[in-house]
């Protein structure tokens, strides 16, 4: 344990301007030596299970605001990779701990999610290789992130994530209890959002009703969760499908209400994830700069557990806002310039 303290004390010290020519290529060593060196010390023998255990139960503290207090979320992508290895390590000691599964499960679906995806929609749609790629790398780590979320409830119930993934979900859901809400909830956006990142994959896409069957046992065992944030996953669900497949904009707009009430105006997501799926088919243009504003209108340092969520779909909603054709293509006038002359 010394030698890990000793390690992480002098840290700070060990940076590079970003101003030099090598910097980034410095820092990215850097980042590297320090992964090295502290997966070198948690694999040595001069580090306990007992302390192990001590330092998971650190990190996977729930409540925890680290990640989700933060105002900077370069900083916080910048640091994702590396906690996410370092987690993976600590699994590798650990792999019981349900609490540890459910934060590295989680900070996959943060990772793939802010990082990959947006970032991969806001491209030209001329790159459609490079989004392409970038839809099928996010969709390995959601699902990634999704299987540690199942090991984490075969802990729970042994054998349950292969009957949610073979079999019919709602006979093996229930037997689930109220301590199994937020791997259930983060099992469903995990899979729910593998499934959007690659439209391609077909035989992914047959599964869309199971996550649904998660979330749905989420708001059977907790119908606040997350402040809304199960309703908010289903206003946009029945949003986004088809009619022939149960898209239902009433039953949409029914759970987006109370994504909003048990909000309580501290999410800006509700409000982004929502517009984020409408289109001219199912809904005009004006209700979607209307969601977007509202979404702006939030204080993003009013709440501190929602502050890196805030900025980042305020980010989003930023960029949605000034590429509202791309959602609602203007339909062309008629006018006496482009109207055609009859012969005379």
């Amino acid at each position: 344990m010394p030698l890990l303290v000793v390690f992480i004390f002098y840290m700070p010290d060990l940076t590079f301007s970003e101003r030099s020519i090598n910097g980034p290529l410095m820092q990215k060593r850097l980042k590297t030596v320090i992964l090295c060196g502290l997966l070198g010390v948690l694999s040595s023998c001069s580090i306990s299970r007992m302390t192990t255990k001590k330092m998971t139960e650190a990190f996977a503290r729930e409540e925890s605001i680290v990640f989700t207090g933060d105002d900077d979320p370069e900083l916080i992508g910048d640091a994702l990779p590396f906690t996410l290895k370092f987690y993976e390590s600590l699994l590798e000691r650990d792999s019981t701990n349900s609490s540890l599964l459910l934060a590295t499960g989680k900070l996959f679906v943060l990772y793939a999610q802010a990082y990959i995806m947006f970032p991969a929609d806001t491209l030209p749609d001329s790159h459609t290789a490079v989004k392409k790629a970038m839809g099928k790398r996010a969709k390995k780590l959601l699902l990634r992130g999704r299987d540690y979320l199942f090991r984490g409830l075969d802990l729970h119930h042994p054998g349950i994530s292969e009957k949610l993934r073979s079999g019919n979900p709602d006979s093996a859901l229930s037997i689930t209890t109220h301590q199994d809400t937020s791997l259930l909830y983060w099992s469903a956006v995990a899979w729910m959002s593998a499934i959007m990142a690659d439209r391609s994959d077909l035989a992914l896409a047959m599964s869309t009703k199971k996550p649904g069957a998660l979330m749905s046992r989420v708001i059977e065992l907790n119908d606040q969760f997350g402040n809304g944030s199960a309703h908010e996953f289903f206003a946009a669900y029945y949003a986004a499908l088809p009619k022939a497949l149960g898209g239902d904009r009433e039953k949409s707009n029914q759970h987006f209400t109370k994504a909003i009430e048990y909000g309580k105006q501290r999410k800006v997501s509700p409000y982004v994830t929502l517009a984020g799926v409408l289109n001219s088919k199912n809904s005009t243009a004006e209700e979607f700069t209307g969601l977007l504003q509202n979404a702006l209108a939030i204080n993003t340092n009013a709440h501190q557990e929602f502050r890196l969520q805030n900025i980042l779909y305020q980010q989003r909603a930023r960029w949605m806002l000034a590429n509202t054709n791309a959602f609602f293509p203007q339909k062309q006038q008629t006018t006496p310039e482009n109207r055609e002359h009859p012969d005379e």
